[in-house]
């Protein structure tokens, strides 16, 4: 059972269980009237969630009511219209997730949201197909959904960077790190003129990368240009047709930090199409660490997020909120994998 609230002190039934000095589980028999709780405890219990407001909310009650060992991961990304959902980094989390969830005696209810269907999370908590929520959303889309899933309170999980006082749990990569790691390191290598190729300016991901990147040059003592810098869905042909636009813009660029493995290869190919040798003439480094990344010719030195690391952690910590615990977000390191895109190996 979930509850609303409107003191900021008391967010969970962990909280409350805190209160009272007895276990989220306690709290909960205790406000379904169990037998298993002695009436002087339920009395209590049930007098601090008054105290601070507490309600049942019947629809997070229905998605609770019987359990279905089921977890939704909905994706609310925007991809172009009339593409499946193909992206390899995508597909490697939810195979993460899928993995960690089975391990904890969950199977997985997939749905794509698309952006019209405004109404999702209302579907789910109607249906009680889904004991929780995983969610991997843009910005715009996740401040909305995470607003109405909260006012449900449903029991749910973010998959994406974390933002200042979230009143929910996000799990996700230190993205502004990844990104300065990038420039840090091309600019060590001594490249003089670094273009920033970003999946999407409303990512909350890739705005985090662009602050990184903009640190780097910053230390370097280098301006940021405008014409260094272009955005892209993330596909091989967007990347392709924005490296495309990027060599027009600033045809002396001798490195670009793209924002995605799968845009890479289309930036790469563009490259190679304009007779630009990589990383002779223009080094490249990707995000992401697809699992094709090291037999891309030449293998591409790429950002690696620890999607299996995150996965466990996603789902672990969704459990906890369908058992009535607490769950704080998580940021997680990011790794850079050298390959010889980049021109370190070159040496």
């Amino acid at each position: 059972m979930t509850f609303v609230k409107s003191s900021n002190q008391v967010r969970t039934l962990a909280d409350l269980a805190a209160l009272a000095n007895v276990s989220a589980s306690t709290v909960s028999r205790a406000l379904n009237d169990s037998p298993l709780v002695n009436a002087e405890t339920r009395a209590l219990i049930k007098a601090l969630a008054a105290e601070h407001n507490f309600q049942v909310h019947l629809g997070a009650q229905s998605l609770r009511r019987q359990r279905t060992q089921t977890l939704a991961v909905v994706i609310t990304a925007e991809r172009p219209a009339g593409n499946a959902m193909t992206d390899p980094f995508l597909l490697e989390l939810l195979g993460e997730i899928a993995a960690a969830a089975s391990q904890r005696g969950y199977d997985i209810l997939l749905a794509d949201a698309r952006s019209d269907l405004r109404d999702w999370n209302a579907h789910f908590l109607r249906s009680g197909r889904a004991d929780g929520i995983i969610m991997v959303a843009r910005l715009s889309e996740r401040t909305r959904q995470t607003s109405a899933l909260l006012a449900a309170g449903a029991p749910f999980v973010v998959w994406g960077p974390a933002l200042p006082n979230q009143p929910y749990c996000s799990v996700g990569s230190d993205d502004f790190t990844g990104g300065k790691m990038v420039t840090t390191h091309l600019l060590r290598l001594g490249r003089q003129r670094i273009g920033f190729l970003g999946a999407g300016s409303d990512c909350l991901e890739v705005s985090l990368r662009y602050q990184g990147y903009v640190a780097a040059l910053t230390e370097f003592g280098l301006s940021v240009r405008e014409q260094d810098i272009t955005y892209a869905v993330s596909t091989s042909q967007a990347g392709f047709e924005a490296m495309r636009r990027l060599m027009v813009q600033a045809p002396d660029l001798d490195a670009v930090f793209v924002n995605s493995d799968v845009m890479a290869i289309g930036a790469i190919e563009a490259l190679h199409a304009a007779g630009r040798r990589v990383p002779q003439d223009v080094a490249i480094v990707g995000y992401d660490d697809i699992s094709v990344a090291s037999y891309l010719r030449p293998p591409l030195t790429t950002v690696r997020q620890r999607l299996h690391e995150a996965a466990v952690l996603l789902v672990e910590r969704l459990d906890a909120l369908i058992e009535g615990e607490s769950a704080a977000p998580v940021v997680l390191p990011v790794d850079l994998i050298v390959r010889e895109s980049c021109g370190a190996l070159l040496r």
